[in-house]
């Protein structure tokens, strides 16, 4: 009897510990995403403007970088959501 009462304590500390290091590992990791250029924010609103389908968001990414080679990664987002939104812009101006 005493064996599965000091069992029972150690697994109730075992229990303990992992999650004492997972709260310190969840706090560790939850400052705020290094994006001084915004395109996270962008590519995550692109994602939503194609339904979820992340594969197309990256290759409308793709298809600037190549027009524009020397474009940074950021301003290749910028010009992907300016060719997503286009579309829009155009239908838009056509209701009334």
């Amino acid at each position: 009897m005493l064996n599965w009462m000091l069992f029972l304590a150690a697994a109730v500390l075992a229990v303990y510990a992992a999650d004492r290091a997972w709260l310190r590992h969840v706090a560790r990791t939850a400052q705020q995403l290094h994006d001084p250029e915004g395109y996270l924010e962008l590519t995550a609103r692109m994602t939503e403007l194609c339904h979820g389908d992340r594969a197309h968001v990256d290759a409308l990414v793709e298809e600037q970088k190549r027009r524009h080679p020397q474009a940074t990664h950021a301003d290749a987002v910028r010009l992907a959501m300016r060719q997503l939104l286009e579309p829009r812009e155009s239908d838009a101006g056509n209701i009334r």
